[in-house]
């Protein structure tokens, strides 16, 4: 082999090598954003599932979301979700009252669901 076809071959060769470091790069990147989307549309649903359970109500969704992305990075969204599924579903939409002298419920059904008619 002469000079110039060895030296042709290291050109490649150097080429190949900056090439398939950019791209080990750019898929590198991909896939850390890839990662950050599932991370966030799992916080997501554990979140929504909190709020239709009516746990963390007062936190606002955004900011759930956000608490519960930093517990998926720490590897524990999994035991959080796990924990939701555990809590029945969101029984908050009314208040009991256990004088039976008042009148609860604007109507008599309201008034039958919270034990005070029949």
């Amino acid at each position: 082999m002469n000079k110039e076809a060895a030296s042709k071959i290291a050109q490649v060769l150097r080429d190949a090598q900056t090439a398939l470091i950019a791209v080990t790069q750019d898929r590198d990147k991909l896939a850390q954003r890839c990662s950050a989307f599932e991370r966030r549309g799992e916080a997501t649903k554990v979140a929504a599932m909190m709020h239709d359970k009516g746990i963390n109500r007062d936190v606002d969704f955004a900011d759930l979301v956000e608490n519960l992305e930093k517990e998926a990075s720490a590897g524990r969204l999994g035991e959080i979700e796990r924990a939701v599924d555990m809590v029945g579903p969101n029984m908050s939409f009314g208040t009991m009252n256990h004088d039976e002298g008042l009148n609860v419920g604007s109507n008599a059904f309201e008034g039958f669901l919270m034990g005070t008619v029949g």
